[in-house]
């Protein structure tokens, strides 16, 4: 299939339709969250042809932030592939691009050429990332992340089950996405003591799942695969996130041929003014430090995610031995 023909799958929303004769983005990094995208949209940030604005995630796809604006973020109406010298191109960050089901359904109805980056980290590093950053939040005052995690697994079936029948229903119903296959509600828990049942009633729920969800965020699998269903394997570029944490510059050379940038020196990105700041204060910066995982917790996870990950390596073929 062209880049620029429609996928059959792709989903003609009128909420999430483009206007024609406004300015689009030439690229979408998709997530995943707490996989370095802050840092990455940085650097990006610096290359004398990006030129970024608005907010650094939108979340426009997934949850219809910025409707009357989100257009006005960027530079071109026709999206440049080789921009050439005084020319430049856009994009966002919207990390719940990469979970949502039907975002890619979205996407690719309107903007069929994009190109898509995507950051994946170390599932069980990216999960307890998430935790810390909630903790440090105040968002989680009662459970560890041991208890969490352990109920987090019992939920992924059904969840994971729901997400494909809301991607492939042929309405794009969003409700399909947190439904069970009879139609009632799905229920997970919160994380207080006694583990209160809540239901996934509506988007605001799903999102809030979302945002406290820390094992079912790291199923890259599942994410990814709906991406490649729609899109090409030459319109995304897949990155390791330790591969970037310990060779920023080189990562960011590579992004700048994918996206059809000039030559630049990235190895001096952190000194640059910057007219866009993505909101990281050390582009250099490795994930903040926060107390070690257990080790029992650690060994649970990993053989959790295992066949998930075997499952993302097959679908790429690349193993990137995450353990």
């Amino acid at each position: 299939m062209n880049a620029n023909e429609h996928h059959p799958l792709a989903l003609d929303d009128p909420r999430f339709t483009l206007v024609d004769g406004r300015t689009r983005p030439e690229f979408m990094l998709v997530g995943g969250m707490k996989c370095g995208s802050t840092s990455f949209a940085r650097y990006l940030s610096a290359h004398p042809q990006v030129k970024l604005s608005g907010p650094k995630e939108p979340h426009y796809w997934s949850w219809h932030r910025f409707p009357a604006r989100y257009q006005d973020f960027f530079v071109n109406e026709s999206p440049l592939s080789n921009p050439g010298p005084g020319q430049y191109i856009s994009g966002e960050f919207s990390t719940s691009s990469l979970i949502h089901p039907l975002v890619p359904r979205r996407v690719q109805a309107n903007l069929p050429g994009l190109r898509i980056i995507v950051l994946l980290r170390n599932p069980v590093d990216r999960a307890y990332s998430h935790f810390a950053m909630s903790k440090r939040a105040g968002r989680e005052k009662e459970c560890s992340f041991d208890e969490i995690a352990r109920r987090e697994m019992d939920e992924v079936p059904e969840l994971l089950a729901a997400h494909e029948r809301g991607f492939l229903n042929p309405d794009g119903d969003s409700k399909s996405c947190y439904l069970t296959v009879d139609g009632r509600p799905i229920r997970v828990a919160k994380h207080a003591q006694g583990w209160p049942e809540q239901k996934l009633r509506d988007d605001l729920d799903l999102r809030d799942y979302y945002f406290q969800s820390y094992v079912f965020r790291s199923l890259y699998y599942d994410q990814l695969h709906r991406w490649l269903r729609l899109f090409p394997r030459q319109q995304l570029m897949i990155i390791q996130s330790e591969h970037f944490f310990e060779n920023s510059a080189d990562t960011m050379n590579d992004a700048a041929e994918f996206l059809g940038l000039e030559p630049f020196d990235f190895d001096k990105a952190d000194q640059l003014q910057r007219s866009w700041d993505a909101g990281a204060k050390n582009a250099r910066k490795m994930p903040q430090d926060y107390p070690a995982m257990i080790d029992a917790t650690r060994k649970i996870l990993s053989d959790f995610f295992k066949p998930y990950n075997l499952q993302l390596y097959r679908l790429i073929d690349e193993d990137y031995g995450w353990r």
